[in-house]
């Protein structure tokens, strides 16, 4: 499962040979890999229309306990198998934990859990882009209200087509492409691939709902991994107290690898740590071993494949 504003085009978009997707095909596993709702490739809802505001009524608590865990039963089901394998980037390891904290039966359904840029804590973010976001969160929440914005950084053919012509290597502005990418997921220009560049811009942004980027702002302010804030009077409503309550950690028990790193300017190594302590299940942290990396590098690093997709294809051979 991808990141925010991501999509399954990320587990490929390096090519045969080094995308974590064809390794593991290679490996003669199958691959799945899924869409969080509301992305470029995840749209058709059944009664519910993108153009209206309550399609978009959803966080990646929603991705968590609706759509994740259909998500495995269906794989489950068309492969005859009882549990697999899970690999999560970002919100993709954040739907994760709001899975296992409110429906624990799944530990039963996964192997192994190998979370890259685990995401649950975000108390200490580096990025000025999320730190701008959080500080001034309520005024953000209006201004999207009140311009009748629900999706955040739509996929759409003109936002693609400009950002392959800026970002091309051949492009004079192309260092701007990159320079606002790391703005937002730390300075790492050793392992960014300029060629691949364009072509993952041409998938993403993918688009989200707007409530997703909120979550995670709410996050950073709180300090703690809870439920969405809907203000105190629906949160009585809702949930019976005036707060959002925790999602509930110790309940995920699977085997649990971290991988993290120091450069990523999201989660915070300090952030892993603390996530760590609530996991019983975990098995191994893994601190990549290169200063710069950043929070995108697990799909686009030029030595991704040997920084952490041999270590991933080991760890899921072992179990």
């Amino acid at each position: 499962m991808h990141c925010l504003l991501g999509s399954s085009a990320d587990w490929v978009i390096l090519g045969p040979d080094i995308a974590l997707g064809y390794l593991l095909s290679d490996q003669n596993y199958d691959v799945w890999m899924g869409n969080a709702r509301g992305n470029r490739y995840s749209r058709s809802h059944i009664a519910l229309n993108p153009e209206s505001r309550d399609f978009w009524l959803f966080s990646w608590h929603e991705i968590g306990i609706y759509d994740l865990p259909v998500t495995i039963d269906y794989v489950l089901e068309i492969t005859g198998h009882s549990s697999l394998f899970y690999c999560g980037h970002s919100q993709g390891s954040t739907s994760f934990w709001v899975m296992m904290s409110e429906l624990p039966e799944y530990n039963s359904k996964i192997i192994l859990m190998q979370s890259f840029a685990p995401v649950a804590f975000m108390a200490n973010p580096r990025s000025p882009v999320v730190q701008a976001f959080a500080q001034n969160l309520p005024a953000v929440e209006m201004a999207f209200a009140t311009l009748g914005i629900f999706e955040f950084l739509p996929s759409s053919d003109w936002l693609r087509t400009s950002t392959q012509l800026m970002c091309s290597e051949t492009s004079p502005v192309a260092y701007m492409c990159q320079n606002a990418l790391f703005l937002v997921v730390g300075f790492d220009p050793q392992q960014m691939n300029s060629t691949i560049l364009p072509q993952y811009l041409g998938h993403m942004p993918a688009g989200s709902s707007a409530r997703q980027g909120f979550h995670y702002c709410q996050l950073a302010n709180s300090k703690g991994f809870k439920q969405y804030d809907f203000g105190a009077l629906e949160n009585f409503r809702r949930y019976h107290q005036m707060s959002p309550p925790d999602y509930r950690l110790r309940r995920t028990r699977v085997p649990t690898v971290l991988h993290y790193s120091s450069n990523d300017w999201v989660v915070n190594v300090t952030d892993v740590e603390r996530l760590a302590s609530f996991l019983p299940g975990l098995y191994k942290m893994h601190l990549i071993d290169l200063e710069d990396w950043n929070h995108l590098d697990y799909v686009l690093a030029t030595s991704v494949k040997e920084k952490l997709y041999d270590m991933v294809i080991e760890l899921i051979n072992r179990f």
